[in-house]
């Protein structure tokens, strides 16, 4: 694992985190709430999600252990293969699989059938979530693009426990070893106005 896989999926990561935290449970019905125009309006209902992690098999112990209360959503990061662009900066596709990791005992062929189906109402609040879901370059010059929904495998061999998967792919550029705390490093010095290279007036290279 290199410094740059470690960075870009810290940077989905987080911003997963903060995109799922608006799906929320109001009036026993999942629902996507848009972020406005103040970041301090409360959100209505409660969360939909109880907890999001790191996917590590997690699904194979929940039976015995429980350590969360369902349902969680569990982000898997898969392989990805960088090409090189220019002055260490990469580049590559990468896809997310979310985990959706649920409990119920209830059948469709029972007064319970809502209950049953209710997995698949929530992974299209989070569908909604994601639509048009993009990160632009940040102050360490990373970024991804907007999130297209790419598969699914539904859970049919489970008791209490569902775990549906669901992927998107992104496009991410990693620009990070060409800048430090903000600013551009170039490889010779330039004018901060217009780009132009003049001569040295210091030992070390300005940025």
């Amino acid at each position: 694992m290199t410094l740059t896989d470690i960075d870009m999926r810290l940077r989905i990561f987080t911003d997963l985190e903060a995109r799922l935290s608006r799906v929320r449970l109001v009036d026993d019905k999942y629902i996507y709430c848009r972020p406005k125009r103040d970041p301090d309006a409360k959100l209505p209902g409660v969360p939909a999600i109880n907890h999001v992690g790191l996917w590590n098999e997690n699904t194979a112990r929940l039976t015995q252990m429980r350590p969360f209360n369902p349902p969680g959503i569990f982000v898997e990061f898969l392989p990805v293969l960088w090409s090189p662009l220019s002055r260490g900066a990469v580049h590559g596709d990468m896809t997310v699989r979310l985990h959706f990791v649920t409990a119920t005992l209830a059948q469709t062929d029972t007064p319970y059938r809502d209950e049953a189906l209710r997995r698949f109402r929530l992974i299209r609040a989070v569908k909604l979530a994601l639509n048009g879901f993009s990160g632009g370059a940040d102050e360490q010059g990373r970024s991804f693009s907007q999130f297209q929904y790419s598969g699914s495998d539904t859970d049919h061999n489970h008791e209490q426990i569902c775990e549906d998967l669901e992927e998107w792919r992104t496009h991410c550029i990693d620009c990070s070893a060409s800048v430090d705390d903000g600013y551009i490093l170039t490889p010779r010095n330039v004018t901060l106005d217009t780009g132009d290279i003049f001569a040295d007036a210091f030992s070390e290279e300005m940025v």
